[in-house]
């Protein structure tokens, strides 16, 4: 006979993010790419001759110059990280540009730097370039020579490697073995429900190496569910996926849940049906149920230590950001030994 979880519900910390929700989702369409590159073509096409003179990465090239390459190499660097809170598809941008493909050269005539690197759409690994214009006097002008928009504040984060950002001022966790991540997610956020194959993968590939707990965040996608059918109910998926990610059958859980996942409500009877069709243990899962406010209250806490504002996204070893697709390079990152 199936059983059912009885859920008495205390009160839960609501963590507000940002309406674009799952990062999983976002990606760079071949549409906006294509008007993209073509504004760069314009750009190319009809803009005067300049002067272009390559630099080092300790002195510029040119005595005029007031900064170096390696200055301006960590000032895009973040500016780059700073997209990850744009409120649009360009968010994917610090996850998809190949930061070791940079070039910075110095403009003389203007007083100017001139950067350019490459990046690649997940989605279809469409290639496709960056570009920017700094002023050399006030480095806080950045101009996007082919994005349509700057990050309105420039982050003390920065992209230290495809797929990886570093989280300013945030350090190494203080248990270094196993490896830790924290994967965040609002359950109702598009890509979030797919992202738990990612988890699941990553628990199956490092196994005992890498630390993964899932982290919930009760954000707009839930609250958007939770005024349709209230907050109680909305708040099932929530508790259910953050109870089968702590049993040995989280990987059957979360295949079973992605088969059925429409993007609307999942009742409880249907989830109660995934975690027994999984074979979860029902006693542990109930228990995890009664008492899961507290742990949703402590990772909305841990959410706002991080800034978290949109998701699917984990934290790497306490320090580094990686979207669910870029979550293995950023543990190469982290710790080269896994890899």
């Amino acid at each position: 006979m199936k059983q059912q979880a009885k859920i008495k519900e205390p009160s839960i910390i609501i963590k507000p993010l940002g309406r674009f929700g799952g990062l999983d989702s976002l990606h760079l369409t071949l549409v906006v790419l294509i008007v993209l590159l073509l504004a760069l073509l314009l750009v190319v096409s009809y803009g005067k001759p300049i002067l272009i003179l390559p630099s080092n990465n300790t002195t510029s090239a040119n005595s005029s110059a007031l900064h170096t390459t390696q200055q301006i190499r960590a000032l895009v660097e973040r500016v780059l990280a700073s997209y990850a809170n744009v409120n649009s598809s360009l968010s994917l941008i610090p996850f998809i540009t190949n930061v070791s493909s940079m070039q910075v050269s110095y403009l003389p005539a203007s007083k100017s730097w001139y950067v350019h690197l490459a990046a690649k759409n997940i989605a279809d690994n469409f290639a496709f370039s960056l570009a920017f214009a700094i002023n050399d006097l006030n480095t806080s002008e950045v101009t996007p020579l082919i994005q349509a928009e700057m990050p309105s504040q420039i982050s003390n984060n920065s992209v230290v490697s495809t797929g990886v950002v570093s989280i300013g001022g945030r350090y190494a966790c203080i248990n270094q073995k196993p490896t830790s991540v924290y994967w965040f997610i609002d359950p109702y956020a598009v890509g979030a429900v797919r992202s738990l194959l990612n988890a699941s993968s990553i628990k199956e590939l490092y196994g005992n190496n890498v630390n993964l707990t899932l982290k919930i965040v009760i954000g707009a996608d839930t609250q958007r569910i939770g005024s349709q059918v209230g907050l109680f109910n909305a708040l099932y998926l929530s508790k259910y996926v953050l109870c089968a990610s702590q049993q040995s059958g989280f990987g059957a859980f979360a295949s079973k849940l992605n088969s059925l996942y429409t993007g609307a409500y999942v009742s409880n009877d249907t989830l109660a049906s995934i975690a027994n069709q999984a074979g979860l243990n029902y006693t542990q899962l109930n228990s995890c149920i009664s008492t899961s406010a507290s742990q949703l209250n402590a990772q909305a806490l841990l959410a706002q230590y991080y800034n978290i504002t949109s998701t699917p996204i984990a934290v790497v070893d306490c320090r580094y950001f990686a979207i669910p697709q870029t979550v293995r390079e950023a543990l190469c990152y982290a710790n080269p030994s896994l890899c």
